[in-house]
């Protein structure tokens, strides 16, 4: 059964999903809501869905790379190099 084992890449995604949807679930635990705005929310709204969307990819009526837009790739990119931090969230604007 083979056929629906997830490859080594999607695998990795999966991975990099689960970790973008946690990094934003956590945020609040951690550092609070309180002080963020509305965009801040948004950013961290944005890694949960992208991340989730990871961990759907290649799998049969999953994502696939067309699903991800040019924005969802820079999040992605921005998480994968520690852009994306406390600070940069607590300011967007």
């Amino acid at each position: 059964m083979e056929f629906f084992e997830a490859t080594e890449q999607q695998k990795k995604l999966a991975n990099i999903g689960r970790s973008m949807m946690d990094w934003s679930e956590n945020f609040g635990k951690n550092y609070g809501l309180g002080q963020l705005k509305d965009p801040g929310l948004s950013i961290l709204n944005e890694l949960s869905h992208v991340g989730s969307m990871l961990t759907h990819f290649g799998a049969p009526y999953g994502t696939t790379a067309s699903s991800f837009s040019e924005e969802d790739q820079q999040l992605i990119a921005m998480f994968m190099d520690g852009r994306i931090n406390r600070a940069y969230v607590e300011e967007a604007v």
